[in-house]
């Protein structure tokens, strides 16, 4: 399923954002390579990842917490790096994208956006 994704590799801390315009689902991608020490560990090298890059954090729950600038500023590095831009009508639909978060509980109180965390290795 395509879907909005902040894609983070753990071995480089890369995080880059992926399929923009899909407003429908957001989700937080960790990469690893599969020889990790472990969950726990993994979950920290999430966070210190997103951190370092200004990106959100991961909550007491697991889940990833992003604020909305760092999408627009992921979405906008995107774009400018396929030399294309921001389309016009991206921030309309992402500020739909997040009522719609918030109508479901997916707002923290302070503004982030409460991600799940997809594990690939």
């Amino acid at each position: 399923m395509r879907s909005m994704e902040l894609r983070v590799d753990l071995s480089t801390r890369q995080v880059e954002l992926r399929e923009r315009g899909d407003m429908k689902r957001f989700a937080v991608r960790a990469v690893t390579d599969g020889a990790g020490p472990g969950p726990d560990r993994a979950t920290l090298e999430l966070d210190r990842a997103l951190r370092s890059e200004r990106a959100g954090w991961v909550g007491p729950s697991g889940d990833a917490r992003i604020p909305p600038e760092a999408i627009r500023r992921l979405a906008r590095r995107e774009a400018d790096g396929e030399g294309t831009g921001l389309e016009a009508d991206w921030e309309s639909g992402f500020s739909s994208m997040l009522d719609a978060a918030a109508s479901r509980g997916w707002i923290a109180s302070d503004g982030s956006v409460q991600a799940h965390v997809e594990w690939e290795e």
